[in-house]
């Protein structure tokens, strides 16, 4: 009797393992699956979506054919099938704030010499349908009876939906492209959009499906801008080509912005991507080319994949707190490649005191994945309070001047895991942090290193730890990696010519001293 009991107490036990283990298990699978999701939720925060079109029931609506002529104005709910052409006149849409309005464009032109070619100056919702190639032009001056918040060539105050496989060319010749007062969302279509001052622009939100964007905009590309309503002012964007052009920012948000996917080429006067809070990036194809910042948070930026590369830049990745999980990024910089400084950033030609040297402990810059290549004339990586590199891969072709380094923390670095090389001048150079979990080695040069320079760190059996052929010239490399383990001897190859060994003794380890290169110098 007592053997049963031991064996029920015995089996209850594996049972119950087993039970925690499989527990987990599933707690773990179901945290990977919903990793990317979680990021977003965090970034996202508390927007919320207006999906209001697709509650309306337009199957109770007839559909009313139209064969444009001259100027038309609808004044109930219903669906309008539209044809033809207005030389020199609009639509108009006057109907009550729980109204509906749904718009069929089939090759339709409407230009407008004195004002917009579309508006509506009030309902619930506004759905425009895109049929064929259709063409929207206002005027360079509005006339004086038109409200003077009207200020776009397609101008709605109820939200405004687009949808369609057509193609709409718009010419925003007073200010701005299309302007939704409230809500603005784009499932599909094609858009190529000239505008004097914003291309797109939705003051509670922008939502994009998908679709295909070419953007020319004095002013800001896309744009939402509401400051006073709590989950308003931000953009979304789940998919779509995107071809923008713009002499301010190419895509601006007052909340927060976020990127699930797409295509993106941005030639930007100031930043190419920028909020006023949070920025998060889950996946996509995105070249930058920008007068000022690449991407700018002034709050926090996330990025979990994708393709980022920023060809040119004044900083290329800056925001209070950055964090990179995942992805594949080439950053160029004519300061700072990553800048952990905090607060809103200013133009590129007026910068002084942007970027303040106080530490802060609120300004963390964390790595934990990825594989990053940074170019920048200025700080590689820089933090104003912690810089911490948890994976990835990390190559730093820092600055030349001694004013700058490869690595800057204004509190600490910590190196626990993943491969860094920092490669720059040794004026201002910081090792990666002796506390970190990493062993890494400080490398303080006899002589200035030429661009072009191969550097090749060996093991005593021969297996090459880390390699590099830099970009520009350099006397200093700070580096880090999981194979440097303690006692142990490595030599340093420069054009495949030893130059040094060393042992690792601490989790950093010094080679060569600044001391040499000041006898340079002098």
């Amino acid at each position: 009797m007592a053997t049963d009991v031991r064996e029920q107490k015995f089996n209850s036990r594996w049972l119950f393992l087993v039970i925690l283990l499989l527990a987990i298990l599933i707690a773990t699978l179901i945290i990977n699956l919903n990793k990317t999701n979680n990021f977003a939720e965090r970034v996202i925060g508390t927007v919320t979506v207006d999906n209001g079109d697709e509650k309306i029931n337009w199957g109770r609506y007839q559909t009313v054919n139209v064969n444009l002529t001259d100027s038309y104005k609808i004044m109930k709910s219903g669906i309008y099938h539209l044809t033809g052409s207005i030389p020199d006149g609009s639509i108009t849409i006057d109907i009550t704030k729980e109204d509906v309005v749904k718009l069929i464009l089939d090759n339709v032109t409407i230009k407008n010499s004195t004002g917009p070619a579309i508006s509506c100056l009030d309902g619930d919702d506004l759905v425009i349908e895109l049929v064929g190639e259709n063409s929207l032009e206002d005027g360079a001056e509005y006339s004086g009876n038109l409200n003077e918040d009207i200020e776009g060539a397609l101008y709605s105050r109820a939200d405004l939906t687009f949808e369609g496989d057509g193609i709409l060319n718009l010419t925003g010749n007073y200010q701005d492209g299309i302007v939704a007062k409230d809500d603005l969302k784009i499932k599909s279509g094609t858009y190529n959009i000239t505008a004097a001052d914003d291309a797109i622009r939705g003051k509670d939100s922008v939502y994009i499906l998908n679709g295909d964007f070419k953007l020319e905009s004095t002013a800001d590309a896309i744009k939402s801008t509401n400051e006073t309503t709590a989950g308003k002012g931000f953009i979304l964007i789940e998919n779509g080509t995107f071809d923008i052009k713009s002499g301010a920012k190419g895509i601006k948000a007052i909340n927060s912005i976020l990127i699930y996917g797409g295509e993106y080429e941005i030639n930007s006067y100031d930043d190419a991507i920028h909020s006023n809070n949070y920025v998060g990036i889950i996946d996509g194809e995105i070249k930058i080319d920008s007068g000022d910042d690449g991407i700018h948070a002034d709050r926090e930026l996330i990025i979990d994949g994708g393709n980022i590369v920023i060809e040119k830049s004044y900083e290329a990745l800056e925001a209070q707190a950055v964090t990179i999980y995942d992805g594949e990024i080439s950053l160029i910089s004519s300061d700072d490649g990553i800048n952990a400084g905090g607060g809103a950033d200013g133009s590129s030609m007026n910068r002084m005191g942007a970027n303040p040297f106080d530490a802060d402990e609120n300004c963390v810059l964390t790595i934990n994945g990825g594989d990053i290549y940074i170019n920048a004339a200025g700080d590689g990586v820089d933090s104003n309070g912690y810089l911490y590199f948890n994976g990835g891969k990390v190559i730093v072709d820092g600055p030349t001047n001694n004013g700058n380094g490869a690595l800057d923390s204004g509190i600490d670095i910590v190196m626990n895991g993943g491969e860094v090389i920092a490669i720059g001048a040794s004026g201002m150079a910081e090792d990666l942090g002796s506390g970190s979990t990493i062993y890494n080695i400080s490398i303080y040069f006899k002589t200035t290193e030429l661009a072009g320079t191969k550097v090749e760190i060996k093991d005593s059996d021969g297996k090459t730890i880390l390699n590099h052929t830099s970009a520009k010239s350099f006397n200093h490399i700070a580096a880090g990696s999981e194979d440097f383990i303690p006692t142990k001897t490595y030599t340093i190859y420069i054009d495949d010519e030893e130059y040094e060994s060393f042992t690792i003794s601490n989790i950093v380890t010094t080679v060569g001293n600044s001391y040499d290169i000041m006898k340079q110098r002098r």
